[in-house]
């Protein structure tokens, strides 16, 4: 009977080798496994994502929570709206768009405050939640400050000639009309000096931006005041004083320009002017203007 040969004791390297090998087996396998599931996760996704999938379980996924919250007490239950008056609750509840249930918490503010702010009449607005069911809105709207007349079409504006509606004018008739392209641009001298003069400046039925650089007025007499591009409240004023002093403005008169810094001209009527060349052929003497 033959001994059987032992196989001999494999060498420590050889042993280390090979445990190196298994292990870089084991690491390319894992590797391979994590990209196939990674590879499979983002076909799943994209397949979900076209199909709509993903969308709809999100919408439904979020319904659901949002009906949970509102059951619990947080649906919005009443709304408080104030600071408007030429803006309708109706256009208010329609930038707001609630539906009956809605939760307060999924509320999007940032949104509504968007929609709130885009009405023509609405300058800034504050939208609050009052937990855990009140929705207060705070209005603060233009302040009308001129009717803009421009190629035929008449524009409600405030006063930095921020064009507020074109609806429903005739509530503001009392307000000055300002003609002319860019005429609204240009509203802060004429309104410091309606300020300035109130009574005068009453008399004032429309104010015409000329050659984008200056005002003309046409006054309720049908007398046209041509002021000067630089310094025309100082023109204003002293057309104040000839008022208050001389009268002018009840003198048969079509036009007084005050364009030149320290001189009137005054303008008659033709019938005025012929009346008074009459007089001075006759040696009659007349009052100056």
């Amino acid at each position: 009977m033959w001994p059987l040969k032992k196989k001999a004791p494999a060498k420590r390297g050889a042993k280390q080798a090979q445990s190196l090998k298994r292990r870089r087996r084991l690491s390319l396998f894992i590797r391979g496994a994590s990209l196939a599931v990674m590879g499979f996760g983002l076909i799943t996704t994209l397949y979900l994502w076209k199909s709509g999938l993903a969308a709809q379980w999100m919408t439904e996924t979020r319904d659901t929570v949002d009906r949970e919250i509102a059951g619990a007490g947080f649906a919005v239950g009443e709304v408080r709206i104030t600071g408007q008056k030429y803006t309708s609750l109706k256009q208010i509840r329609a930038a707001l768009a609630l539906y009956d249930g809605q939760s307060i918490v999924s509320l999007d503010l940032a949104e509504m405050l968007n929609r709130v702010e885009a009405l023509p009449w609405v300058k800034a607005a504050t939208i609050t939640r009052v937990m855990p069911d009140v929705l207060t809105v705070a209005i603060t709207e233009h302040e009308a400050a001129a009717l803009w007349q421009d190629g035929g079409q008449f524009f409600l504006v405030d006063s930095r000639g921020q064009v507020i509606t074109d609806q429903g004018l005739e509530t503001f008739d009392k307000l000055p009309q300002v003609v002319g392209a860019g005429a609204n641009e240009h509203l802060d001298s004429l309104l410091a000096m309606k300020a300035a003069f109130p009574d005068l400046f009453a008399r004032v039925q429309s104010a015409i931006w000329v050659g984008n650089r200056r005002w003309d007025f046409s006054l309720d007499n049908g007398i046209r005041i041509k002021l000067p591009e630089k310094g025309p409240e100082l023109a204003w004023q002293r057309l104040n004083a000839y008022d208050k002093d001389q009268k002018i403005l009840t003198r048969k008169i079509l036009a007084i320009d005050l364009r030149q810094h320290g001189k009137t001209i005054v303008r008659l009527t033709p019938q005025e002017a012929e009346r008074r060349r009459m007089l001075t052929r006759t040696g009659k003497k007349e009052e100056s203007i």
